[in-house]
C-alpha cells in the first residue's frame, strides 16, 4: 500500500448538502457533491476546460455544472453538455475530469485518493451509536503533520506539562508500558498505572475502580485511546488524522463512553472539557510545527519512552515506499514515568 491508497474522511455526512464543498487530500483539491438521489461523488476540483474549480460551480439534473462556461458532468466525471456546442455538438473524449472512490459510514464521507482500487472498507469508529454508548464527535484542525499529530494524542508524558491540572498532573511513580509493534501498528498497554489528580480524574474516574489503559496506533492513520474501568465504565478517543497538506491536518475525532447510569450526566462535562484538551494540543502543536519549519527535524532526539513515534514512522515509510516485505513483530517493556 502507499499512504494514499486508503480511506480518509473528507467531511461529516450532514455537512455536504446540496451545494458543492471543496476539501483538500495530500494537497489536491477536491469538489465533493451529491446528485439527484442524494449519492456523494467526488472530483478532482478542476473543469478540464479551464482549470475553473468546479467548486465554485452547482448541482442540476444531477450534474456537476462549471462556473465558468457551464460545462455539465456526470457521476462518472464525464461531460454530458457544452452549452458552446447546442444539442447537436459532439463532446470530446478529453471533457472529463477525474473521479475518486467515495463511501458514506457512521456519519461521514470518505474519500479513497490513491491510484489502485479500493480492496477494504473505511475504519470503524468503535461502538458508535451503540446502545448503551453515548457519542460526541469533534473536527479540528491542526497546523501540524499528520504524525506529530498521531503521536501527540498517543504521547503520555506531554499530558503532565501541556494539560498540566486538567488532565494528569506530573507524578514520579513508575509505570510498566508493553509496546507491541505489528504490521498493521502499534498496541501500548499500562500495567497498574496509578491515577494522578486532575480535573478529568475528579469529575469523571469511578471512585475505587482499577485503571486499564491501552493505546493504539492503526496504519495508516489512526490513533485510539481506552481508559477503562471495569465493564461498565469505559471512554474511547479515537482520532482519524487527514493530511491536508505535509503540514496542515484534519483531526476527525470520535469520543464514545459508558458510565454506569449517569453517563448522559458525565457528558455535560466531558464534553467541554475534551473539546479544552484538544485546543491545547493545537496550540503546543503549532508552536511545534512553526519551529520544525523554521529550524527542521533532523535535530530532534528519540528516547524509548517516546513509545510509539518511532514505530508509527517505521511503518509509514514502509508504506510509503510500497514495501509489502513481511515485517518481524517485536515486543518490549519500558518503564515509564508521568
Amino acid at each position: 500500500m502507499s499512504l494514499r491508497n486508503a480511506w480518509y474522511i473528507a467531511c461529516t455526512s450532514s455537512a455536504l448538502k446540496r451545494r458543492t464543498r471543496a476539501v483538500t487530500l495530500f494537497s489536491t483539491p477536491l469538489v465533493l457533491w451529491r446528485d439527484a438521489s442524494g449519492v456523494a461523488h467526488a472530483f478532482e476540483d478542476r473543469c478540464p476546460h479551464r482549470s475553473a474549480p468546479l467548486s465554485q460551480g452547482f448541482v442540476k439534473d444531477g450534474c456537476l455544472v462549471c462556473p465558468y462556461h457551464g460545462w455539465s458532468f456526470g457521476d462518472d466525471g464525464k461531460c454530458t453538455h457544452i452549452p458552446a456546442l447546442g444539442t447537436d455538438g459532439a463532446i470530446p473524449a478529453s471533457a472529463r475530469t477525474r473521479t475518486y472512490p467515495v463511501m458514506e459510514q457512521q456519519g461521514y464521507v470518505w474519500v479513497w485518493p490513491g491510484e489502485a482500487e479500493p480492496t477494504v472498507q473505511p475504519f470503524q469508529f468503535p461502538h458508535l451509536d451503540e446502545s448503551g454508548w453515548l457519542t460526541f464527535r469533534m473536527s479540528t484542525r491542526f497546523e501540524s503533520s499528520v504524525e506529530a499529530c498521531l503521536e501527540n494524542f498517543l504521547d503520555c508524558p506531554h499530558t503532565a506539562t501541556v494539560h498540566r491540572g486538567w488532565f494528569r498532573n506530573p507524578d514520579t511513580r513508575e509505570v510498566e508500558a508493553t509496546v507491541r509493534r505489528h504490521a498493521d501498528g502499534v498496541d501500548v498497554t499500562f500495567a497498574d498505572e496509578p491515577i494522578t489528580d486532575s480535573l478529568v480524574s475528579r469529575l469523571l474516574y469511578p471512585k475505587g475502580l482499577p485503571l486499564r489503559h491501552t493505546d493504539r496506533f492503526i496504519m495508516p492513520n489512526v490513533s485510539r485511546v481506552d481508559y477503562e474501568f471495569g465493564p461498565r465504565h469505559h471512554y474511547i478517543i479515537t482520532s482519524h488524522a487527514v493530511p491536508i497538506t505535509d503540514s496542515q491536518t484534519q483531526v476527525f475525532t470520535v469520543i464514545t463512553f459508558r458510565h454506569g447510569n449517569i453517563g448522559w450526566l458525565m457528558r455535560l462535562m466531558f464534553e467541554p472539557m475534551s473539546r479544552r484538551i484538544i485546543q491545547q494540543d493545537v496550540d503546543i502543536l503549532k508552536k511545534h510545527g512553526d519551529n520544525v519549519r523554521r529550524l527542521g527535524s533532523e535535530r530532534q532526539t528519540h528516547l524509548e519512552t517516546d513509545l510509539v513515534g518511532s514505530h508509527m514512522q517505521l511503518l509509514r515509510r514502509r508504506a510509503e515506499r510500497g514495501d509489502s516485505t513481511p515485517l518481524e513483530e517485536s515486543s518490549k517493556t519500558v518503564r515509564i514515568r508521568f
